[in-house]
């Protein structure tokens, strides 16, 4: 099986908590198909409403051990079916990027801040 991190399981259960299903579908920007859908209302939805691990996350997501149990439901479908495999990757491919860049800042140190004691300073005029 190929390699899922849990950084890419959070994404997606993050994603679902905030979203939920079909907003997430609509806003990716990019066609996901009626399996992958499928496949996360199975693990998610019943009649149409969030099952209990979902909601209980969309109604706290800060709080670690629902998106543990979110994540432990995909991760579980997907070993035990390699056809979710697919699903997932699918959902995770489609979803927006964030990419955070900060360029000529002068507010960026990447060097050592022990100041062993003394003031330390970064960018312009700081503090005054």
């Amino acid at each position: 099986m190929a390699l899922i991190t849990s950084a890419m399981l959070s994404t997606l259960a993050m994603s679902l908590a905030s979203k939920g299903l079909e907003n997430l579908a609509e806003n990716t920007g990019k066609s996901i198909s009626q399996g992958a859908i499928d496949w996360a209302k199975s693990l998610f939805y019943k009649d149409g409403e969030p099952k209990k691990a979902l909601k209980e996350l969309q109604e706290n997501p800060s709080d670690e051990r629902k998106l543990e149990i979110v994540k432990s439901i995909l991760e579980n479908s997907i070993e035990a079916n390699s056809a979710n495999l697919n699903h997932f990757k699918e959902i995770i491919s489609r979803l927006p990027k964030s990419d955070i860049n900060i360029e000529g800042s002068k507010n960026v140190n990447m060097g050592n801040v022990d100041t062993n004691g003394g003031d330390f300073r970064i960018g312009d005029n700081y503090g005054g």
